[in-house]
């Protein structure tokens, strides 16, 4: 199977996996806002992203795992393989260990953290950090096994499990919300999914992986330990900056603002269904990248940068603009007026901020598959230190919105950073010529703004009450920019060729 083909199959594999997170996303939190209080709600979104910190703690390892399978498996080398993964289970347990310890001062220090948390939520947010918390810490070194799947680039089970876990777990916390289950109640069942999960992850390994990647702590070998952490190390500091750039943002409002914590949860969701559909798409360059990097120059990969980049600054024009002019009718469609008028604002800021970011996100991952993250590392450093500490700042003067405002600027200074520094000290092995990448990868697809921008005096009435022939005309004008523009000449012609074929294929099914 050739690259184009794996990352195309990597890359359908996640887009089905996160169409369907998006369409529990879509149907779950409106039963949970109608069915909790905005308090309550507020407290299960505090719980669930402070359990969320347990991933961090992969310190890169599962990415690094991604990387060193592709590539020894490109060779046909499986006791280095096995020796990756036993090494990278073992290391992960010791850090789930630190997670466990984590998870329990957090929980014993509730109180201190949110002050504007009603007393009475207290104890049930304390046992709920404490019982999903420790889910994740037991699920954090079965990760592993996933990861060896990426390497592999097979992504049949990874995108299976997923999906099945997923719809049972939605499935069960929607049916105990219909049986007006308590908060408790829904983190014991989450926890159990978590669980779960991770036994599914070892038994799907053990079947469709251990050929080529095996596992024994006989395996764990030291010079795979330095190989991983070294690479991993550098990742861990990403890591860290993503925790100051996102991770810390419902905290920090539930510090300072917490009657707004369920109000930006929505907002926040709502944004995850842009990024998570990106990540999907663009994720398996990674470990494609690793595996056929010997083969290509440092030109031919800066020009697969740009290449990504436009694309992906065209998806982000496509799915965000409608976020980010309609921000309170679709969420009013979706979670109700009360949670739509307090949410809309923090989802305009917060689309646009994540969008910014994304814009350098293929950039990131093949300086990732290159083994070059070293060099990009002061893009996030810089960006999590305005982020975090603008957000800080503002969130005390103008509440909840400066934490949005405080992403935004980031993401903006990020942006900079790696035009300015990064693309300059990965040339030896990404070749980018920063004028092509702005002119080719930022500026040709971000036309597609540029209706938006005529209409502009009218988006304030429309975000009130919705005009069909308004959106009809800027619909049809936006898609044709981004076909005539946005795509080559011979992009939209092997688009036209992949959908005629894909038509006399379903004919000669049916």
């Amino acid at each position: 199977m050739s690259h184009k083909s794996k990352i195309l199959r990597g890359s359908a594999s996640n887009v089905a996996r996160v169409g369907l997170s998006m369409l529990i996303a879509l149907v779950l939190p409106p039963l949970l806002v109608h069915r909790m209080p905005p308090a309550e709600y507020g407290a299960w979104v505090l719980i669930l992203q402070i359990s969320a910190y347990i991933s961090l703690l992969d310190l890169g390892l599962q990415t690094a795992m991604g990387k060193f399978v592709a590539e020894y498996d490109a060779l046909g080398d499986r006791l280095a393989n096995s020796r990756t993964l036993s090494t990278a289970f073992s290391i992960l347990c010791v850090t789930a260990l630190v997670g466990a310890m984590a998870t329990v001062i957090v929980a014993s220090r509730v109180q201190q953290l949110f002050l504007q948390m009603p007393r009475a939520l207290i104890g049930d947010v304390r046992e709920g950090i404490l019982v999903v918390g420790m889910s994740a810490v037991v699920a954090l070194p079965f990760g592993a096994f996933l990861a060896a799947f990426t390497g592999l680039q097979r992504y049949g089970f990874p995108t299976a499990l997923t999906m099945t876990s997923k719809i049972l777990s939605s499935a069960a916390l929607a049916g105990l919300l219909l049986m007006h289950g308590r908060l408790v109640q829904l983190v014991w069942l989450m926890a159990a999914f978590n669980v779960a999960t991770a036994v599914g992850q070892f038994l799907g390994w053990r079947k469709y992986a251990k050929q080529s990647v095996g596992f024994s702590f006989r395996l764990v070998d030291r010079e795979s330990a330095v190989r991983l952490v070294k690479y991993g190390s550098v990742l861990s500091i990403w890591t860290f900056a993503t925790l100051l750039i996102s991770g810390l943002d419902m905290n920090i409002i539930g510090h300072y603002d917490f009657k707004n914590t369920g109000y930006y949860g929505i907002a926040s969701g709502a944004t995850n269904f842009m990024l998570l559909l990106i990540g999907s798409l663009f994720g398996p360059i990674l470990p494609a990248v690793s595996s056929l990097q010997s083969g290509r120059t440092s030109r031919q990969i800066g020009e697969m940068v740009i290449k990504a980049t436009r694309y992906c600054a065209l998806l982000l024009c496509l799915m965000g603009l409608p976020l980010l002019f309609g921000a309170y009718p679709l969420l009013k469609l979706w979670v109700g007026h009360d949670y739509a008028i307090r949410s809309a604002l923090f989802l305009q800021v917060l689309v646009l901020g994540n969008a910014i970011r994304q814009l350098c996100y293929p950039y990131a991952l093949v300086v990732v598959a290159t083994g070059k993250q070293s060099l990009a590392t002061l893009a996030g450093v810089v960006e999590a230190v305005v982020n975090v500490s603008l957000s800080i700042y503002l969130v005390q003067r103008v509440g909840a919105v400066g934490v949005a405002i405080g992403t935004l600027a980031g993401a903006a200074v990020s942006v900079g950073m790696h035009l300015a520094v990064s693309m300059k000290l990965t040339r030896s092995t990404i070749l980018i010529s920063r004028r092509s990448f702005v002119l080719a990868g930022l500026l040709r697809p971000l036309l597609c703004i540029v209706p938006s921008m005529l209409l502009f005096a009218f988006w304030r009435k429309f975000s009130v009450t919705p005009s069909v022939p308004l959106i009809v005309i800027w619909t049809f004008v936006t898609a044709g920019i981004a076909w005539l523009v946005g795509l080559t000449s011979t992009e939209r012609y092997d688009v036209k060729v992949a959908l005629h074929r894909m038509i006399q294929w379903r004919g000669a099914q049916g």
